[in-house]
């Protein structure tokens, strides 16, 4: 083929897979022989703003392109770290399995440095910067795509900045029971967000949640109501007027689980506190959370029963936690990974 570079790579969540996209993808196609797609925000479990899996974001990103072009691309997924470190070096491993020199990054730097800085984490690899005179906001065509009460209506508004492949799989995907799931659930999270639209300032919300492990066993909880119902999520909540963020952690978990543990028992069991501030780790706003880590001493497990916000409780083996990442509520799966090492 004689291009200039072994491998393009192109990053995004395409959550929809848009024109913008789709420029990308070209010029990858044009300058290498091989294009590597990696797909971020994977193996999460569904909201509004990661609706789709990575693989039907894969298919959506094949769908629009030639028998030939798909041969020459691949589709890889990414988790989202919410660490930049092991991020970027998850990215230069994938990359490394395809090629080891002549790589190129192909990329379109957004206004907003928050949305597109990763672009300068690779220094290595030659940055090929692709303009566009469209400016297209994925989280407006979720917007639309979630909003209208007919589905129809919505994609004919967003047409002009998806491919009519891409068009026809939103149109079958919205006749699945997770498209109605996720309608309600983003119907929550926007009435939610309204209700702060009149402030001055951005709002910042703290909250306070509990990793409370024993016997090799983790405390967990199934939620109740959306946003996230029927997911699983650590013991937690918003912190109150004039409460300590370990007063609110203890609150809420007595709260929400009724443990059957005196305060007294559990601050003597208080290991460690790890605050969780990414922009991106929730589809409500800006949410900042102090997570406390208790390791409870003997052997019996302490009486638990579902109240406050939770339909469900219960002690789940540590060993079972990898194979029920995509059941988390938000990045409740990478905080625990953090005080546990489950990757």
């Amino acid at each position: 083929m004689n291009k200039k570079f072994n491998v393009a790579v192109v990053i995004g969540r395409h959550q929809i897979s848009h024109v913008g996209h789709e420029l990308l993808k070209r010029k990858a196609l044009d300058i290498a022989e091989r294009v590597v797609i990696i797909i971020g925000s994977s193996f999460q479990s569904r909201n509004p703003r990661n609706p789709f899996k990575w693989t039907e974001r894969r298919d959506m990103i094949l769908s629009t392109l030639s028998e030939e072009d798909r041969m020459r691309t691949a589709c890889v997924p990414i988790r989202d770290y919410y660490n930049d470190d092991r991020w970027n070096a998850e990215v230069k491993r994938i990359v490394g399995e395809y090629a080891s020199q002549d790589i190129a990054l192909v990329g379109h730097k957004k206004e907003r440095d928050i949305d597109t800085y990763y672009l300068d984490d690779f220094k290595e690899w030659s940055y090929i910067p692709v303009e566009s005179n469209t400016k297209i906001d994925a989280s407006e065509l979720r917007s639309v795509y979630f909003e209208a009460e007919d589905v129809d209506v919505s994609l004919s508004a967003i047409a002009d900045w998806i491919l009519p492949p891409v068009k026809q799989y939103l149109k079958a995907w919205s006749l699945r029971a997770e498209y109605r799931e996720l309608v309600r659930e983003y119907r929550k999270v926007k009435q939610e967000q309204d209700m702060w639209k009149g402030s001055p300032y951005p709002v910042i919300f703290s909250t306070a949640d509990a990793v409370v492990k024993i016997n090799n066993s983790v405390l967990l909880g199934k939620r109740k109501n959306y946003p996230g119902k029927g997911l699983w999520a650590l013991p937690g909540g918003f912190v109150e007027t004039g409460e300590r963020v370990f007063t609110a952690a203890l609150r809420e978990l007595k709260e929400e689980t009724q443990i059957g543990l005196m305060p007294v028992s559990l601050i003597n069991d208080f290991k460690a506190v790890k605050v969780f501030d990414h922009p991106k780790r929730s589809c409500r706003g800006r949410v900042i959370t102090h997570v406390h880590f208790f390791e409870l001493r003997g052997v019996k497990f302490p009486a638990i029963q579902a109240a406050d916000d939770l339909e469900e409780v219960a002690w789940i083996a540590i060993d079972r936690l990898n194979d029920m990442e995509e059941l988390f509520f938000e990045d409740h799966f990478h905080i625990l990974n953090e005080f546990l090492g489950l990757r």
